[in-house]
């Protein structure tokens, strides 16, 4: 009889859905646009530039940093987006898979369309909430 419930448990372990990925992260966006009258020789300096510069970021002031930089020298026009807490599940797979290849802190490679260029920075590692523990399922 106790074999049978230990077969009836595991079966019904096994047939339970997954558990919902319940991991907040905290992420900053960096965004740069690119106006429209850049030549192609500028547009990919431009690019070039940006590049260089994220990759040079290791923290998420760093990238304050470089923001206030072009503000100052009028290399770029753009925005810090800071996103705190953001459900890690909800975020399109490729940019999951992107924010894994990179160390907290570090920028992702540049992504978007020709008129804007962004990177996500990680500012903390994937976590569970405080009272993740009693949101499973029942």
């Amino acid at each position: 009889m106790i074999a049978a419930l230990v077969a009836l448990a595991f079966v019904a372990q096994a047939a339970r859905p997954p558990v919902f990925d319940q991991r907040r992260i905290d992420l900053l966006q960096f965004e740069v646009r690119l106006p429209d009258t850049l030549s192609t020789a500028e547009r990919t300096r431009a690019v070039a530039t940006f590049t260089a510069d994220t990759r040079t970021i290791r923290a998420c002031p760093d990238a304050a940093r470089i923001a206030a930089r072009y503000r100052k020298d009028r290399i770029f026009s753009g925005t810090l987006t800071s996103r705190p807490n953001v459900p890690y599940a909800v975020l399109p797979a490729p940019l999951r898979i992107e924010l894994a290849k990179v160390p907290t802190g570090r920028a992702t490679r540049p992504f978007g369309s020709g008129k804007e260029l962004r990177v996500l920075i990680a500012c903390s590692e994937p976590k569970l909430p405080r009272n993740a523990a009693s949101q499973g399922t029942i």
